[in-house]
């Protein structure tokens, strides 16, 4: 990799240099024909018996173009400007004094400034063809050098190739490509989930248990204090707290085995949409967000009525939790192209493109989320496309920060008179 990196590198370096030499060359070509063409003017002077404006611009344009000429010359290679300056200055000093001599003597040019002017115009062109011959023989030697520093990065390319084939091929014939990493990181995912299945399940006997007991002492033990009153419901709200977690993490591992059970039957989801809604009212009110229901007719559809509502409590409830106070959200229910739809929008903070990708992943935060500490475990999402899907049905955001988010479900209508499914499995 470095002989090649480092013969392609030279190649192209002394290619440049050529094409470098090459432009240079060009350069002190067109000085010399400009040279000639100023040669040229005293004698268009004389014919014409005196300098008419138009010729005298024409001197002044080509003037400027050989001054200018000289000049990139000697910013590419000051040291072959420095060559040409001297012979150039004074053969340029001497035209101009013809050419003014031409205008002040009706086209007369004095014979011995014309012998002077043949002169060093001979010597300016023999320092130009000197200093052609020196581009030449640094073409000539620059050339060879390019074509054979590009033929070794080509050979040393070829020879990289073959190693990566060889090395491909070893791999290949000894069975180590990345197919044993791929079956290792499965098996381990296996694990981790079987894991977190088995720690679910043995963690819901105990809490089941405690909020057992909970209830027991509410019964039970009258005239308690507050202070005491206050510390059970810490013991109550985070026992809810940790149930609804492995509930979640129990029903996220029966999607991921297919085995998400569903009571199929017929669902008015407009009437399970206004329990829904009845049921969040009180946290909408207490965070100051006006919640309300529209409805464009009756919507049936065949599904699971306690996972759909699991389903419009997620939606809603997220929608609440990132709204800021004043803000509203709106659910409604209706039929869509022959489906039934169920929306919620709100006018929260949004959703940043980048997140909208992950918003369905395991365990996935938006970053407004996490900055601003909202309570959750990233599953809602999850668990709530599962039941859209194992419904049938499909599930769409549409958001962008600062200007609300909106959750469209499209579930099936139901089919009517068709026979009831009593259980079905995603």
């Amino acid at each position: 990799m470095t002989v090649l990196v480092g013969t392609a590198t030279w190649g192209g370096f002394l290619l440049h240099r050529s094409a470098a030499i090459e432009r240079q060359t060009q350069r002190i070509q067109r000085l010399g024909g400009l040279a000639f063409q100023l040669h040229d003017f005293p004698s268009r002077a004389e014919t014409a018996h005196g300098v008419p404006s138009a010729l005298g611009d024409d001197y002044s344009r080509a003037l400027d173009a050989a001054n200018a000429e000289l000049g990139l010359i000697a910013k590419h290679d000051g040291a072959a400007g420095r060559r040409i300056h001297g012979a150039y200055e004074s053969y340029a000093e001497l035209v101009t004094e013809a050419f003014g001599s031409a205008a002040a003597n009706a086209g007369i040019v004095p014979a011995a400034q014309q012998v002077r002017l043949e002169s060093l115009l001979g010597r300016l062109e023999a320092r130009i063809d000197a200093e052609a011959r020196l581009q030449e023989h640094a073409t000539r030697v620059t050339n060879p050098q390019a074509r054979f520093a590009l033929i070794a990065s080509v050979i040393a390319a070829a020879l990289l190739i073959a190693a990566l084939f060889w090395q491909f091929d070893m791999q290949r014939r000894s069975g180590r490509i990345d197919r044993d990493n791929v079956k290792r990181s499965e098996e381990l995912m296996r694990q981790k989930d079987d894991f977190a299945a088995a720690v679910s399940h043995e963690l819901r006997t105990p809490l089941t248990s405690i909020l057992g007991y909970l209830e027991l002492i509410d019964d039970n033990a009258p005239g308690r204090s507050s202070e005491d009153e206050a510390y059970l419901a810490v013991v109550r709200r985070n026992a809810d707290r940790l149930l609804r977690l492995v509930s979640d993490l129990l029903l996220v591992s029966e999607v991921e085995d297919s085995m998400l059970a569903l009571e199929v039957q017929d669902v008015d989801l407009h009437e399970l949409a206004n329990e829904c809604v009845v049921a969040a009212k009180p946290a909408a009110a207490a965070n100051g967000i006006e919640l309300r229901l529209q409805s464009n007719g009756a919507q049936h559809t065949d599904g699971d009525r306690v996972r759909l509502a699991q389903m419009m409590d997620n939606l809603v409830s997220n929608a609440i939790k990132f709204t800021p106070e004043g803000g509203s959200v709106t659910v409604t229910t209706g039929m869509r192209d022959g489906d039934v739809v169920f929306e919620v929008a709100d006018t929260g903070l949004g959703i940043a493109p980048a997140d909208q990708e992950h918003l369905y992943d395991r365990f996935f935060r938006t970053r407004d989320a996490a900055v601003q500490a909202t309570p959750g475990t990233g599953l809602g999402l999850t668990i709530t496309k599962a039941i859209v899907e194992a419904h049938g049905g499909s599930i769409a955001v549409r958001s962008a920060v600062g200007s609300g988010t909106t959750f469209l479900v499209t579930l099936p209508a139901a089919r009517l008179g068709a026979a009831r499914v009593p259980s079905v499995r995603a």
